[in-house]
């Protein structure tokens, strides 16, 4: 009998690595999907939860200092209405001596000198600006989230360092013009001589006594008139700041 011939071996083709991992993939891809999504998704609510820390941090500082400006603002308020009145009442001495040529039958010298003594008097408004500051030089100003009260808060401090410049004026006007055209004339700090009392109804129509009191009125009325505007932008700023308190 003949032999049969072997038949031959099938042929066995290699598979490359794109095969394989195409291979892999339909096998596994429901695991790697899975895998995939599970990955997103906590990168995507560790993003959140860092996003949701930093809104409550800055959110937790803004309010630090809107209480801080509060009542920073506040106690400027109770200030400045004392200015104001003080200020009001320097005024008024400035017009009682500019009008005591016409009713010198009405004043004494010891009214002359008190409203001179007044008019002198130089009441100051001096700002707690201390959260105001910390806000800027920290680079904090970012965590104030509304923009309008951000400017109002600039205007304020702005209005603030006018009155400054303002006050400053008014104290080198006074020590160089309005004191040494009065303070050698009028002895204020002690009972004075005879001669002296007789002699006070002559300043009153004085060219330069006069000017004097023009100089403190038209200061001290340039300052009342700051001096309310800052009063009424500090209370704006009371009454924003109250709405955004929690």
């Amino acid at each position: 009998m003949a032999k049969k011939s072997a038949s031959p071996a099938p042929e066995i083709k290699p598979v490359n690595s794109f095969g394989k991992v195409l291979n892999l993939l339909r096998e596994k891809w429901p695991e790697y999907l899975l895998e995939i999504i599970v990955i997103i998704f906590s990168i995507t609510i560790s993003f959140a939860l860092d996003e949701w820390k930093d809104q409550r941090q800055k959110k937790e500082t803004e309010q630090t200092y809107l209480k801080g400006l509060y009542s920073d603002i506040q106690t400027d308020m109770n200030q400045i209405n004392e200015v104001i009145n003080e200020t009001k009442q320097v005024i008024q001495a400035t017009r009682t001596l500019s009008e005591m040529d016409t009713q010198r039958s009405a004043i004494t010298y010891a009214g002359f000198v008190d409203n001179v003594r007044f008019m002198f008097k130089r009441p100051r408004f001096i700002a707690e600006d201390a959260t105001f500051a910390d806000l800027k030089s920290t680079g904090n100003m970012q965590v104030i989230s509304s923009l309008p009260f951000k400017k109002a808060l600039f205007d304020y401090y702005k209005q603030y360092e006018t009155i400054i410049r303002v006050e400053t004026a008014e104290l080198e006007t006074t020590n160089t013009i309005v004191g040494p055209s009065l303070l050698g004339r009028l002895p204020l700090g002690k009972q004075p001589s005879t001669p002296a009392k007789a002699a006070w109804t002559s300043i009153i129509n004085d060219v330069a006594f006069q000017n004097s009191i023009l100089v403190r009125r038209s200061t001290r009325e340039e300052l009342l008139r700051d001096y309310q505007d800052a009063a009424r932008l500090g209370k704006s700023l009371l009454a924003s700041i109250k709405s955004q308190l929690k």
